[in-house]
Formats: structure tokens, sequence, C-alpha cells
């Protein structure tokens, strides 16, 4: 392999034994083999260790960076320091690549759309046993504001050419959301409308956990970003809603909530958005 990798695909984990080995073959299985593979495990004690030194001594394109960190942002943040290659994504331990030519695909969109620093595509939301569940698009034809209020794209759908950006580690579960907002702001997007990636939804990965310190999240970046002061004050009421439903366990308080954010989502036009 070059010093210049054309791909770095990065995968954050923590005690994810139970998936990670589909992970670390959807990326090594790649017919386009040009790649380095940057794995960050904050010291699992459930077998993962064991499951990647199995495969790094296979394939020397694995590098494993095994030490504490203090979350998602910060472990994915080690690779992308370390990154070489031209083109970067990272690839969650319990998600997946559609099959095996996907870097395959997206090196050839990149090569035709030159003029693009991200490609992005479509995904299929799946099951702990990979049963497909829902096909998710991330061209939603919006207006390009759109994704500093609604965060639409499927993560490991996305590929960037590589400019040494870092996530912010402030965050805990919009930091993937707030790092797209500001790609998307400094590169043109080529949305490739091809299924990249399987993305696992179920109650205990952090996209299921539709809880008030997400919404609390929502709201700071909603604030941050300083788009909308009426929309950064719905996110606070949702957020705060969310927190007195969960302080006297009443989830269908929730629910309540989560009809009126769509019903406001619809009504605004997509201006008023809390998801």
């Amino acid at each position: 392999m070059s010093d210049t990798p054309r791909f770095t695909i990065i995968t954050p984990t923590w005690n994810q034994a139970e998936y990670i080995r589909d992970t670390i073959e959807s990326v090594l299985n790649q017919t386009r083999k040009d790649l380095e593979y940057i794995i960050v495990d904050n010291c699992s004690d459930d077998g993962t260790q064991q499951i990647v030194e199995e495969y790094m001594k296979k394939d020397p394109r694995i590098i494993y960076v095994r030490e504490p960190d203090h979350g998602q942002a910060e472990a994915i943040n080690k690779g992308l320091r370390r990154a070489k290659g031209e083109i970067v994504a990272w690839l969650n331990s319990d998600d997946i690549y559609m099959d095996d030519h996907v870097l395959a695909r997206v090196d050839k969109a990149f090569y035709r759309h030159s003029e693009a620093g991200l490609v992005v595509g479509d995904a299929w939301y799946c099951d702990k046993n990979k049963k497909l569940t829902e096909y998710n698009p991330s061209d939603r034809k919006v207006a390009d504001w759109v994704i500093r209020r609604w965060y639409y794209i499927v993560q490991p759908a996305v590929f960037w050419k590589n400019e040494h950006a870092l996530l912010d580690e402030k965050y805990t579960y919009v930091f993937d959301w707030k790092f797209f907002i500001e790609a998307y702001s400094r590169n043109k997007v080529y949305y490739s409308h091809t299924p990249y990636a399987l993305y696992r939804m179920y109650e205990d990965n952090k996209t299921g956990q539709n809880n008030a310190k997400r919404k609390k999240e929502i709201w700071k970046l909603q604030t941050e970003l300083g788009d909308s002061r009426l929309n950064a004050a719905w996110c606070r009421w949702v957020y705060k809603q969310y927190m007195r439903a969960e302080e006297k366990g009443d989830e269908k308080a929730k629910k309540r909530v989560d009809f009126l954010t769509k019903l406001m989502f619809h009504l605004s036009l997509k201006h008023i958005v809390s998801f």
C-alpha cells in the first residue's frame, strides 16, 4: 500500500464484539484495496480486542488504537488526525457497507464529479440481525439550508475529501450533524442515489435513544448556529417537555411531543424542526 491510500475508514468502538466482525469484514472485503482502516477502541472488555487482533494478523491495513477516550467524537477525531487517505469516512462498529463494491462506486463518483467535496449515498436501516426495515434516501431534494435544521443524511453513507477537519467533542449526540453542516457549507455535494450502507437501528444505539439529553443537544446546536431564534426556542421547549416526561416516567407524554414536533415540521414547511 502506498503512503497515501485512496481511502481511510475509521471505526470507533466500545464493547461491540457482537457486531464488529461484520463491520471489519465489510471494510476489508472491499474490491478497492488501497485503504487504511483505523479502529479506535475505548478499552473494550467484551472480546473486541481479541477479534480486532485476529484480523490484524491477516491484514496489515488495520491500525488499532486501544486507549481510553471521553466519547465517540474524541475516538473518531483520533482516527481523523491519523488519516492519510484522500477520501475519508467513518463506519460505526455496528454498521456495515452494503456490499464489497461500495468504495469502488464512491471512487468512481469522485472521479466523475471531481468538483464535489462530498459524495453522499443512501442507506438501509436494519435490525440487529441485519433484516432490512426501511430505505433511507439521503437526497431529500430540499434547499441547502435545510440541513442546518434537519439532519436527514445517513452518516455511514457519506464520504468526503480529506480536509483534516475534526468533530466538535463537546457534543455527544449531534457531533456528526454539526460536522456535516460545516462540510456542506464548504463543499459541493454529489448525491449518488445508491445505497452504500446498512445502518443498525435498535434501542441501545445512540440514534435510537430518543431522550432528553439528545433533545438538549439539538437545542444547544440550534442556538449555536443562530439561524432562527424561533426554531431554537421550539427546540428548547421540546427538550423541557422531554425532561419533565422522563422525570415522571411518562412515555406517553414523549409520544405526544413527538406528534407535535412532526406536525410543526410539516406546518412550518420544514422551518421549525427539533429532530
